[in-house]
């Protein structure tokens, strides 16, 4: 098995048995790879990649957050399906891959607040997901990333609180990044 497989998309267009890419028809991958971590990857990728590009701010440093996270998410596929939950072990290694891809800048909300906070922030509000479509993402339930939004809100100036919610005239800065966010101080709401 090619231990970084994981399939950017589906190939719909080409019949599995006429494939030339040298996957045998009907493996879900290249010869060896476990259908269902190619499943997995399927139905997660996209918005993997998706995150990943906004927090790196950068297409080429995301995507190869995203396939570092798969690379080591293949070698351990085995552990983490009789694990708990394979879908927040996912999400947490897709977390320090893309954490290791790039040095993020000060202020940034990963700075600002604790990392599932963050995480339900940039998902829901900065990409327009669902609280399911976030907390499928990142292997919790929805009451779940809505007391992380709770507590993020709480956490914020005010002012910071107020842009939020995404808007779809919004215009994203130039390098796809948050504004810098500051955590409140110890003077109250918009202290700090």
């Amino acid at each position: 098995m090619s231990a970084a497989w994981c399939p950017a998309a589906p190939t719909a267009d080409v019949p599995r048995s006429d494939r030339t890419d040298g996957e045998p028809a009907g493996s879900g991958g290249p010869a060896g790879a476990p259908i269902d971590f190619a499943a997995f990857c399927l139905l997660h990728r996209a918005r993997w990649a998706q995150y990943a590009r906004h927090r790196t701010g950068d297409p080429l440093r995301g995507e190869r957050a995203v396939q570092s996270a798969v690379a080591e998410l293949a070698g351990t596929w085995a552990d983490m399906l009789r694990g708990p939950n394979p879908t927040a072990g996912a999400w947490r290694i897709l977390g320090r891959a893309v954490t290791a891809s790039h040095t993020p800048a000060r202020g940034t909300l990963h700075d600002a607040l604790p990392w599932p906070q963050a995480d339900a922030v940039v998902l829901h509000y900065r990409l327009g997901m669902t609280l399911t479509a976030a907390a499928d993402l990142m292997g919790t339930d929805p009451p779940e990333v809505a007391a992380q939004l709770v507590l993020a809100e709480r956490s914020l100036p005010t002012a910071v609180v107020r842009t939020l919610e995404r808007r779809p005239d919004a215009a994203p800065r130039p390098d796809g990044r948050d504004a810098p966010i500051h955590a409140r101080g110890p003077d109250g709401p918009g202290g700090g």
